[in-house]
């Protein structure tokens, strides 16, 4: 499938954010953004039939409506932005994309707002190299889509890659925690061999919305808007919650840099209830930024209390810290981390 053609109308200053964006991945300058953001509600699933889901339902790519996933057709208009932030669409985000192209079930819970992957390895000898698991429908579904948001936003907004889980939490997916966590000592070697798929997976998943994407500039925006003269990447290693620093350090990390190698511009999100990956990632130079979203008290500390940790952040690696963030904090996030390489990205409330 071609990419779709877009031309985006950018003005003067638009391309002077555009430069700090460049600036700010080197370590250079301040981004702040106030993007409102409504708490999570019930899931908003539109089905193939014409109707929306009303219950919890087992899903399936065909069970999609992606015309109107994707949204209605946008008329021309100039590139619009958040503050700092340049305005992004991805393919719905709620849907676990690659665990589903991985093999894993999915199951859409109404109540709650939630599309879980549910694990299918019961053992090893079930896995037999993956192949046998993967499903390409998702994949070219999950292709579909990006290119319908491309091809209609009328130049409004950037299109950006879907949320993409990394290797560490593509093994929980599809294993559990608990199997994951035993698997290390149990069957190192089955292990390796599934990293590897996964990582190759994400990477191949990764590369098919790329060149769905239209570029902005010669370069892409990742999905927190932030604009690099490269592709990008947004990888994540929540399931590294259940792990030691040493084993995300010699088990995981390896496999979130070989991800980061195959692009320009590289971040990885962390949440700020679980931050004891930070030294193991500030001493390598991929990725090239670390994202923190500030989980409320008391799944995460108050957000004083993790100063120290951004200021280590700071002193090696551009910083995002996005979350829902009231008016003294970002004064206080403001007067107290160093500026150059922040990016304060604060979720408010809507109007």
């Amino acid at each position: 499938m071609p990419m779709p053609r877009v031309e985006y109308e950018i003005d003067d200053e638009m391309r002077r954010l555009m430069q700090r964006h460049e600036a700010w991945w080197r370590g250079h300058g301040l981004l702040v953004a106030r993007v409102p953001s409504a708490p999570l509600a019930d899931l908003w699933l539109p089905l193939a039939n014409g109707t929306l889901a009303t219950e919890d339902v087992d899903v399936q790519p065909e069970t999609l409506d992606l015309a109107r996933l994707a949204g209605e057709p946008q008329s021309p208009g100039p590139l619009e932005r958040d503050g700092d932030r340049i305005r992004t669409q991805s393919a719905f985000m709620r849907v676990p994309w690659v665990e589903a192209i991985l093999g894993c079930p999915i199951r859409a819970s109404i109540q709650g707002g939630a599309m879980r992957a549910h694990a299918f390895l019961p053992n090893w000898s079930a896995w037999e190299g993956g192949v046998v698991h993967r499903r390409d429908d998702w994949l070219a579904t999950l292709v579909d889509l990006t290119g319908r948001l491309g091809a209609q936003g009328g130049g409004r907004y950037a299109v950006t890659h879907t949320l993409m889980r990394g290797p560490v939490d593509l093994a929980e997916a599809a294993l559990g925690p608990e199997r994951l966590a035993l698997s290390l000592y149990d069957h190192p070697s089955e292990m390796r061999g599934f990293l590897e798929y996964a990582t190759a997976l994400f990477i191949e998943v990764l590369e098919a919305q790329i060149a769905r994407i239209p570029p902005l500039a010669g370069g892409y925006v990742n999905p927190f808007g932030v604009w690099g003269p490269g592709r990008f990447v947004r990888t994540q290693c929540d399931a590294s919650a259940i792990l030691s620093p040493a084993q995300y350090r010699d088990w995981f990390l390896p496999y979130d840099q070989e991800i980061s190698r195959t692009v320009e511009y590289s971040i990885i999100h962390l949440h700020s209830g679980s931050l004891h990956t930070v030294p193991a990632l500030l001493a390598v130079e991929r990725p090239r930024a670390i994202q923190v979203s500030l989980d409320p008290e008391p799944s995460g500390p108050p957000v004083e209390r993790l100063l120290p940790v951004f200021r280590q952040v700071l002193a090696a690696k551009p910083l995002i810290v996005d979350g829902y963030l009231t008016e003294p904090q970002i004064d206080m996030l403001l007067r107290e981390l160093p500026h150059e390489g922040l990016y304060i990205a604060a979720r408010t409330a809507p109007d």
